[in-house]
């Protein structure tokens, strides 16, 4: 009797950290000649700009430097899904913070909700929760409703986006 085979589809392959210290145009050539490569970009308000954690301007460069590159793949008739680079925004610090507070505080929903508009315009599709200490995250509460509520309003709110969370001891 044969065993049943089972396989797994590699979709992405994710490098994170990318910061104001790598050209962001390599980064468009690694991901326009291997579209299974997703650049996960970090983003944690108070450490911007330091090693492995890209400034705002260098985000936005980026994503210039990417709605340039898809245009002229447009022009040379590409699939938008083989011309689309893959950017994973890594949540951190006060932006989990945000997110995972926005069902009891409006002030946090309206900021959580600017900054992954803000991601979207710049070209990101999927966004990661790193909700641990470690991270700059209050985790106190992670196991409370109110948390969880604020989780899915902002995933209801943002259906463009793909959500992931981060997985360890810490966010069991």
């Amino acid at each position: 009797m044969t065993k049943p085979s089972i396989t797994a589809k590699l979709e992405a392959l994710g490098f994170c950290g990318a910061d104001d210290s790598v050209n962001p145009r390599l980064l468009a050539l690694i991901g326009q000649n291997y579209p299974l490569v997703e650049w996960g970009i970090l983003f944690r308000p108070d450490k911007e700009g330091e090693p492995r954690y890209a400034s705002i301007e260098w985000v936005s460069r980026l994503s210039q430097i990417l709605k340039n590159s898809r245009s002229n793949n447009q022009l040379q008739q590409q699939s938008e899904s083989r011309s689309r680079i893959r950017l994973a925004a890594h949540l951190c610090g006060s932006h989990v913070n945000d997110l995972l507070s926005s069902s009891i505080k409006p002030s946090s929903a309206t900021a959580i909700d600017a900054f992954l508009v803000q991601l979207y315009e710049w070209g990101f599709r999927r966004v990661q929760v790193n909700a641990t200490a470690v991270n700059g995250v209050f985790t106190e509460k992670l196991g409370e409703g109110t948390t969880l509520q604020a989780f899915l309003r902002t995933v209801n709110t943002h259906p463009k986006l793909e959500f992931i969370v981060q997985k360890n001891d810490e966010t069991e």
